[in-house]
C-alpha cells in the first residue's frame, strides 16, 4: 500500500496543478471603451482620431489636434468569437459616433457612418473584430489586417487606410498594426 501511495501522490498533485493551470486560462473577449492605437514605421502607439470635417480616421500623434479637426474616440470592439462583427465609436462626451467602415468612395479610408455596417453575404458575416488585441477584418472567413497610413498635410498625421494592392499607395505610405487598449491615452 505505501509504494500505490509514494507513486499516486504527485501524479494527483501534477494532474491538479495542472488543471489549475488550464482551468484558469481566460480567453480574451471584447473590449468596451477602448482606445484603437496604430504601430509603424512612423507613429509608435498613435492613438486613432475621429476627423470632424470629414468623417474619416486618422492615426496622430496627438488625436486632439485642432488645427487638423480631429477629436479622440473610444470603441466598443467585439472579439473574433462574437457574432457580431461591428466596431462602434463614441465620442469622449458619450455621444455615439457610429461604426467602423471601409470606405471605397474615399479612397479605402477608414471612417464612420452612424449606422452599423455587418455584410452578410452567403450566410458569412464579414465586419472587424478583435483578434488578441489585433483588430481585423473578417473578409468571407478569411482574417486580414490590410491597415496602411497615408501621409497627410500635416505633421504627425496619418489617414487610416485599408489597402489591399500596395502598388496603389503613395511611397511615404507605411503599414501600421491596429491594436486595441482599454487603458485611453
Amino acid at each position: 500500500m505505501m509504494q500505490w501511495t509514494s507513486f499516486l501522490c504527485p501524479l494527483i498533485t501534477l494532474h491538479a496543478g495542472l488543471g489549475a493551470a488550464w482551468g484558469t486560462h481566460v480567453k480574451r473577449g471584447s473590449e468596451t471603451n477602448a482606445t484603437l492605437l496604430a504601430y509603424g514605421q512612423n507613429s509608435s502607439a498613435y492613438p486613432i482620431a475621429y476627423g470632424l470635417s470629414d468623417g474619416l480616421l486618422y492615426i496622430a500623434q496627438n488625436p486632439e489636434n485642432t488645427a487638423a479637426d480631429l477629436t479622440p474616440m473610444y470603441w466598443d470592439l467585439p472579439s473574433i468569437t462574437d457574432d457580431c462583427w461591428i466596431v462602434n465609436g463614441t465620442f469622449m462626451n458619450g455621444t455615439r459616433a457610429g461604426s467602423l467602415y471601409i470606405r471605397p468612395e474615399s479612397d479605402n479610408c477608414l471612417g464612420v457612418l452612424p449606422f452599423a455596417q455587418a455584410k452578410g453575404v452567403n450566410g458569412v458575416v464579414t465586419g472587424f473584430g478583435l483578434f488578441a488585441s489585433q483588430l481585423v477584418y473578417n473578409n468571407n472567413t478569411q482574417l486580414e489586417a490590410q491597415f496602411w497610413a497615408a501621409k497627410t498635410d500635416t505633421e504627425d498625421v496619418y489617414k487610416l487606410v485599408w489597402v489591399e494592392d500596395s502598388a496603389q499607395l503613395a511611397s511615404e505610405s507605411f503599414p501600421v498594426v491596429v491594436k486595441a487598449s482599454e487603458d485611453s491615452t
